[in-house]
């Protein structure tokens, strides 16, 4: 039975003959298919052309990651600043399909110019199994998920990017930052840098997944399980730094760290 990685392969390789385009986030999923793309564009002769989408809801510090991940695979990449938050400053249900759409029309317009025969994206298999309606947007402009499609989850991607010593294998999730604040919010671009700060500032403590979601004054503080403690010993520095992003009062989630917990409600 062959194994994640080879299954990927297999689907990408006659791809990698041809002009590929790929919306790489700096993340796990996108490095993985970067990497392996890389590697058979170089075998196969085609190319692959890797464009990062860098929009008000991306934590600041991801366009430089990302672009040193591209470098170290000595493949290029063309950041794309796009405007977002006139098409979701009300934080609607549909709000990752309303920007998805605006995005992927951004970098399929950006791939015809570079004639690539097809546009790539990380979606994996765990993906599906969640409210995210932005997956509506992909099919709509005909952006191919091979993750998905090879149902290749986040787990198995980890494992094949440590098995190459990629230290992307370790990187937390990073979703977009419209998702720390509840359906119906007004975002504003500095709501937005505020929560992004915070987070950046308590990862660098140590802390692994980390989500300062936003409700009205208050803030709630989403870490690890297994972190809860350190939180506790460290409650004066976490305080400060979010009542620093304009929070008056600021809550520990005993319930821990859990991904989409905004979306709790969604039916999907």
């Amino acid at each position: 039975m062959p194994s994640a990685e080879e299954k990927l392969i297999s689907y990408l390789t006659p791809y990698a003959k041809k002009r590929t385009a790929l919306a790489f986030s700096g993340g796990a999923d996108s490095t993985l298919l970067l990497y392996e793309l890389s590697k058979l564009c170089c075998k196969e002769g085609g190319s692959v052309y890797a464009f990062y989408a860098s929009t008000a809801l991306n934590p600041r510090l991801e366009a430089k990651e990302a672009l040193n991940i591209c470098q170290s695979f000595n493949v290029s990449l063309e950041i794309i600043e796009i405007s977002v938050l006139e098409y979701i400053k009300n934080n609607p249900i549909n709000r990752c399909y309303l920007c998805k759409k605006h995005i992927f029309s951004a970098i399929a317009d950006k791939a015809r110019q570079h004639k690539c025969d097809i546009i790539f994206d990380g979606t994996n298999s765990d993906d599906l199994k969640e409210y995210r309606p932005g997956i509506k947007a992909l099919h709509e402009l005909d952006i191919l998920s091979p993750l998905a499609l090879m149902n290749i989850n986040k787990t198995e991607v980890r494992h094949i990017l440590k098995n190459h010593n990629i230290k992307t294998a370790a990187k937390p999730s990073s979703p977009c930052l419209a998702t720390r604040f509840p359906y119906g919010t007004c975002l504003t671009q500095e709501k937005l840098d505020d929560v992004g700060n915070a987070e950046s500032k308590i990862k660098a403590l140590g802390f692994y997944n980390v989500r300062v979601r936003a409700h009205d004054n208050i803030a709630r503080l989403e870490l690890d399980e297994n972190e809860l403690s350190q939180a506790l010993a460290q409650k004066n520095v976490l305080i400060d730094i979010i009542k620093q992003s304009g929070f008056d009062y600021v809550t520990l989630d005993l319930e821990g760290f859990k991904s989409g917990s905004m979306d709790k409600h969604m039916q999907y």
